[in-house]
Order: structure tokens, then sequence, then C-alpha cells
């Protein structure tokens, strides 16, 4: 008897020391739904507009449903890392390889491929929506424009203003980020020897103005209401003149940023936009809330590893996001954290916010995470 009540000792002890543990500073408290193995996302998780979730990891998209059970799984062509996958209203998933378009049928199938014999390196082709319906596959040295039939359309590769003559890719040209919207295409395009510009598109492949950023190391785009589009740059050095900067531009108009935030840090995250006027990022360990009217500081919080970008469940207005050291935090409209909850690995990927109150949280250990951030529990009265 005495040796069967150590033994259940034992196991209680092992199990606690397994399970994730959360420490609550509110009345919210996590709850793990379920936990699936999948391996390291190449980006972030995203649910379809069929109820599932599209996981990018290594040269592969596996599909998971709300279960967390895999439905199926297929590999880009090409051997390259899979990127961000964009879906469209007829079903079909495009998915951007090295130099290619891989289109995947919901049911896994392949599709149509548009591929181009240029920008043969490792790294993976940004592709995004943007005016006219069309697919925008951005390489290095071009910007290519292709129909969700898999035709081509139109490209650029001059992006130095006079530079119109020139018919072959630039050597040394990047573009750190990308992104679009019904008005028009943004990138962040330049060399490490002389600098970035964020360079605005039409549909039609002209550009519309270019507003100079100069020596970065990196930079995110995201579009918003009204034609609007917020960036967030860093610096390779920073020092009074040179900071990390948040702006916000218009898609019409002249390039000039409408206002701009800074702070002395070189780690900004990809801003994340709010129903509730407030932009928020990830930067020096603290996480900023600031006014998208203006670019006016509402708060920062300082948070002990906080690396990902965050997330906003739009009902609560709860804000949550991952750190390096394995935890996701749960932050409340004024600042406060009201909890942490460790996961097993780091969290560098922004949490995927559902309307229903669940979380979806991919860790650099290849999991994902089902999580529900349960609410106090009313007494009845």
């Amino acid at each position: 008897m005495r040796r069967m009540i150590i033994i259940t000792f034992t196991l209680l002890l092992f199990f606690a020391a397994h399970a994730p543990s959360a420490e609550c500073y509110g009345e919210w408290s996590p709850r793990v739904v379920w936990q699936a193995k999948i391996g390291k996302l190449t980006s972030e998780l995203q649910l379809g507009p069929n109820g599932l979730f599209y996981a990018p990891f290594g040269n592969k998209l596996a599909v998971l449903d709300e279960n967390g059970r895999k439905l199926w799984e297929t590999t880009v062509p090409g051997g390259s890392k899979s990127g961000r996958p964009v879906f469209d209203s007829s079903g079909s998933i495009f998915i951007p390889g090295n130099s290619l378009i891989q289109e995947i049928k919901l049911n896994g199938s392949y599709g149509w491929s548009f591929n181009v014999c240029q920008d043969n390196g490792k790294s993976t082709a940004q592709l995004t929506t943007g005016p006219g319906d069309l697919l925008y596959l951005h390489l290095p040295s071009t910007l290519y424009a292709v129909d969700t039939t898999g035709h081509y359309k139109w490209m650029v590769m001059q992006w130095e203003e006079g530079d119109t003559d020139n018919t072959q890719p630039e050597s040394g040209w990047e573009i750190l980020a990308s992104t679009g919207n019904d008005q028009a295409v943004f990138v962040v395009s330049g060399t490490k020897k002389e600098g970035f510009s964020l360079i605005a598109l039409s549909g039609d492949g002209k550009i519309l103005w270019r507003y100079w950023l100069g020596d970065i190391k990196g930079a995110n785009l995201v579009t918003g209401k009204d034609g609007l589009v917020y960036a967030t740059v860093n610096y390779k050095k920073i020092n009074q003149v040179n900071k990390g900067a948040v702006y916000a531009f218009s898609s019409q108009g002249d390039g000039n940023p409408l206002w701009s935030y800074r702070v002395v840090y070189d780690d900004l995250t990809a801003p994340t936009l709010s129903e509730h006027g407030l932009l928020y990022f990830c930067a020096g360990e603290r996480l900023y809330a600031i006014n998208q009217d203006d670019g006016s500081e509402a708060w920062y919080q300082p948070l002990s590893k906080a690396i990902s970008q965050p997330s906003v469940d739009e009902s609560s207005e709860r804000i949550y996001l991952g750190t390096e050291d394995k935890r996701l935090l749960a932050v409340n409209s004024q600042g406060r954290l009201d909890w942490d909850f460790t996961l097993d690995g780091k969290v560098s990927m922004r949490p995927l916010v559902e309307p229903d109150g669940y979380l979806y949280v991919a860790t650099d250990a290849g999991s994902i995470y089902k999580i529900k951030d349960e609410p106090p529990v009313s007494d009845g009265g």
C-alpha cells in the first residue's frame, strides 16, 4: 500500500512538471484544447475560407481541422521553402516558392504553376494580392503580375528613376517587404550598398510614388482602411538620426508620410491594426500602442523577452504575443499583463485569434496549440 502511494505521488509530480504552466495576474486564464506536432512554420498559421488551418513548414503545406487533425499535406515544387499562402474566393490556394507560384486546390491537388527562370537563390519569393484581383510575385529584382488562372500580365524590373531603358534584372537588389490593397502594390526595395525605398505601384505597373528609407536592415508592411498602408522600419545602426520608425502613408498620396513615430530600438515587429483605432507593435521587449489617426502614443508596457507581432481579439480588446522564453502573453486594453502561459518552444510568430475566443499558437519547436482564454466564472449574481 505504501509503495502504491509513493508511485502515485511520483506520477503526479511528473505530470505536474511536464504540463504547460500559467501565471495569471487577472481573472482570465488559458486552457489548452489540443496540441499538434507539425514542424517549425516558415510563415504564420492561416485560417482558410473553408474553416481549415493552413501551416507552411519546410517545403510543405499541411492542413488541419479545428480538432488539430492533419487532413492532408503537400510539397511545394522546386525544393524551396514554402512562403505565405494567398487564398481566392473560388477555392484555390496560391503558394510562393523559389521563383514560382503554385496553385493548390482546397483538397490538396495541384493546379497551375507559374515559373520564372531567374533569381534562383535560396530565399522564398513573396506573394501578395493587389489591384485588379491579380497576384503579385515579388522577387529580389523583379515584380511579376499574374492573374488567378496563371497567366502573365506584366513585370517591373526598373526600380531606379531614369532606368527605364534597362531590360536586365539589377544585381544586388532585394525586396524586404511587400503588401497590396485595391489601389496599389507596395514594396520595400533597394540594395544593401545604396539603401532602400518604399515604392507604391499601380495595377498596371506604374510607379506612383517612392519614399526614401535609407540604410535599413528590415521592414514590415500592412494595409488598413481607406487606402492607408503602415510600415515598421529597422535601421542597421541606431543613433540620434536613425531610430526604429512606424509610418503611415496614403496609397494615392505623394509619398510623404501622414505621420511617423520613433523608438530607439532596431527590432520592431510588423504592426497590428485594431478596429478600436490603435496600432500595436513589439520592440525592445515592450508592447507599444499608438493611435492610428496621428501616430501619438497611447501607452507602452515592458514585457520580458517579448518578440512576436501582437494579435488582437476585437471583441475583448485583449492583445496576445509570444516570447523568446517559450511564453504566450495576454495583455488587456490598458496594457496590463493578465497572464502568461509556458509552451514547448519560442513563440516568434503572431498568434492567430479567432472570434470564438480560441487562440492558435505555433512554437519554434514545431507545435501548434489550440488555447481557450477562459473568461471569469460568473457566480450567477
